[in-house]
């Protein structure tokens, strides 16, 4: 047997090499990334499906702040909140360790409204990301419709179960 070995994965350093927090392992034969200016944000490259799916990344602006933890969490809400509207947020906040890092996670629904009026059913998550080894809480936040994040779930949870 020959092993095969996907080329397309690779490792990104959060924020940048120089003050990496956090590494996440992206495929990039599927997503695009864009890991500029303090925030990564990561799409599906198939342009039928790049507009119905994004995440963004960011890490907290003072984690060493007693108010750490409400304020990453306050701006995540306000990302959410600003781009859907009539969100409901399931009762129960799912929490977990991974590769060293607590993940502590919120899922909703809303509805992201058009320039026209138009309103499309999208699926959001809120994600704080504690690594046990560092002083520092990073945000993670992604919107979806139901049919692109069905064709994208796979690869999105090996995604961000690979964060270290």
């Amino acid at each position: 047997m020959i092993p095969v070995f996907n080329y397309a994965q690779k490792v990104f350093n959060f924020p940048s090499s120089s003050n990496k927090i956090i590494d996440i392992t992206i495929d990039t034969k599927t997503w695009s990334v864009d890991n500029t200016e303090g925030i990564m944000t990561i799409s599906p490259l198939s342009s039928a499906h790049s507009n119905n799916f994004v995440c963004m990344i960011w890490a907290s602006e003072d984690p060493s702040s007693e108010t750490a933890v409400d304020d990453i969490a306050e701006q995540a809400s306000t990302v959410v909140s600003t781009l859907l509207s009539d969100i409901t947020w399931a009762e129960e906040v799912t929490d977990f360790e991974n590769n060293g890092i607590t993940f502590v996670g919120t899922d909703g629904v809303g509805y992201y409204v058009a320039d026209d009026g138009s309103s499309t059913k999208m699926v959001t998550s809120i994600m704080l990301l504690i690594p046990s080894d560092q002083n520092n809480i990073i945000a993670l936040v992604f919107f979806s419709t139901e049919d692109t994040y069905d064709v994208y779930e796979q690869s999105f949870l090996d995604m961000v179960l690979s964060i270290k």
